[in-house]
């Protein structure tokens, strides 16, 4: 998909353009980072979004009650698809494959935040949910894992369902207990072993 028309995007709110194809039209992330939120009622979700992800703006609203947000958090480069049925694009070998395979993948990670969300505890919501960022965009070290998330507390407190001082809070306390260290603004180093798999319920 390198010969794909990109835009980038700076921090901020963004909305996607509603052109003439805009039920058809489809970004992939190529580099930065996006928050998408859902708004319904006086709750909310969030979505961290990073390369690779799949976003269809289109489709991107659950209820006719409900509204989204965009929000750019890194300077951000997207890839525009033409999913029309008529497009050069649709038309090429494996592409249809690989548009799925990243929904797909985009969901899971979605339905993975928000078991985390049912987690007791802040502190221990906000260490197994930079597990799960790890997981893909860190890096394994000896003794546990990197990972650069340059992006605001705030955005983490929003992700575990809290407010920013209690995120702080749990944070240093993870430092404390030496399951977290933060060498530098945006860099986490998560110690000791990512969390065990839940055993398979006996029948």
């Amino acid at each position: 998909m390198d010969d794909l028309p990109t835009i980038a995007l700076d921090p901020g709110p963004w909305q996607p353009p509603r052109t003439a194809a805009w039920l058809r039209t489809g970004y992939l992330v190529v580099s930065g980072m996006l928050l998408r939120r859902v708004l319904v009622g006086g709750g909310r979700s969030v979505e961290l979004l990073g390369a690779d992800d799949l976003l269809l703006p289109a489709r991107d609203e659950p209820a006719s009650f409900t509204r989204v947000e965009w929000e750019v958090v890194r300077p951000s480069s997207l890839a525009v698809l033409d999913l029309r049925s008529d497009s050069p694009l649709t038309r090429r070998p494996g592409i249809t494959a690989a548009v799925v395979s990243r929904a797909i993948d985009r969901s899971r990670s979605f339905a993975m935040q928000s078991a985390i969300m049912s987690i007791v505890g802040i502190d221990e919501r906000l260490r197994i949910l930079l597990w799960a960022l790890a997981e893909r965009w860190g890096r394994p070290i000896p003794g546990g894992a990197e990972i650069d998330l340059d992006v605001p507390q705030g955005v983490l407190a929003e992700m575990v369902g809290a407010r920013r001082p209690t995120v702080s809070q749990a944070l240093g306390e993870l430092c404390e207990r030496g399951l977290l260290e933060s060498p530098g603004p945006g860099r986490w180093i998560l110690r000791g072993d990512p969390p065990e798999r839940p055993a398979l319920k006996s029948s």
